[in-house]
């Protein structure tokens, strides 16, 4: 139990920075400023980490990877449907 302790903290941690994202993205309807391809790369390598914690049998790796893949395709789909939203404020 102890050995996945700081796995979990960091796991809520990488979690917890895509939600203020997501909330600007609905409350101000503009994608202004992020860059498409930062999100992309970053839903590549949740991927990646999801793989990686399903082969070395690490719960808070797959957690995290799989929940912060999930969260970044809402961005993804966020920046798109916003684009066209973007004005200069």
């Amino acid at each position: 139990m102890y050995k996945y302790i700081f796995g979990w903290l960091a796991t809520l941690c990488t979690l917890s920075y895509k939600f203020p994202q997501i909330y600007f993205f609905y409350k101000n309807k503009t994608s202004k400023g992020i860059s498409i391809l930062s999100l992309c790369i970053q839903t590549f390598a949740y991927i990646l980490y999801g793989i990686h914690g399903i082969i070395i049998n690490d719960y808070p790796v797959l957690a995290m990877g799989s929940i912060s893949f999930f969260l970044n395709v809402i961005l993804c789909i966020q920046y798109y449907y916003y684009k066209n939203n973007n004005i200069i404020l």
